[in-house]
């Protein structure tokens, strides 16, 4: 270590939970019809029906959200996703049942950050990493974020594979928690 510089006290994590849901599968075909007016017989024949079971969902953020001011601190150099999850968020106006669109529904999937044009891949995961409450995502390294999270506006996309047809809107937030890094300080000399 180099007697110039002194050790930086640990920061504490930077948390960003954002509410995301994907909605009703009313069916890639029938959305395909309606929306160009293609004979069925068509899209039949063109479109995998395995189609259905693909969710997308994302949301872009502005870069001043309150929860990442501290990104704006001097002396920040790197920002790493250490862990991430996405928690489900049950709908009032369906109480657990038959039909009920849990986590559960889910089979696999993959969480991005874009900005400036450039997209990332940060978190994924699989069929054992989910439950119907909660989804525990595997990180995919630990590249620097910093410039993504503090561009002007930002979007985190969570998508992937279901694995049945939804029948109601699945709600869920996901849950990332960075670490921070600085320079260190240098001593005086």
């Amino acid at each position: 270590m180099n007697p110039a510089y002194l050790p930086v006290a640990a920061l504490p994590p930077v948390v960003l939970g954002v509410a995301l849901t994907i909605g009703l599968h009313e069916g890639l075909r029938r959305s395909l019809h309606t929306a160009f007016g293609l004979k069925t017989r068509a899209i039949n024949l063109r479109i995998d029906p395995s189609m259905d079971l693909i969710f997308l969902c994302e949301v872009t953020l502005p870069g001043t959200l309150a929860c990442l001011s501290s990104l704006t601190r001097p002396g920040i150099t790197a920002v790493t996703l250490r862990q991430a999850h996405l928690e489900w968020q049950p709908d009032p106006e369906h109480p657990i049942g038959r039909g009920t669109s849990t986590l559960a529904a889910l089979e696999s999937g993959s969480c991005f950050l874009t900005a400036n044009t450039r997209k990332i891949a940060i978190a994924s995961f699989s069929a054992a990493d989910v439950h119907p409450t909660r989804v525990n995502m595997e990180l995919q390294g630990r590249p620097n974020l910093l410039e993504y999270l503090r561009s002007d506006w930002f979007t985190l996309e969570i998508s992937g594979t279901n694995r049945r047809r939804l029948t109601r809107p699945l709600g869920f937030s996901a849950v990332l928690e960075f670490d921070l890094q600085m320079s260190p300080e240098p001593v005086g000399e």
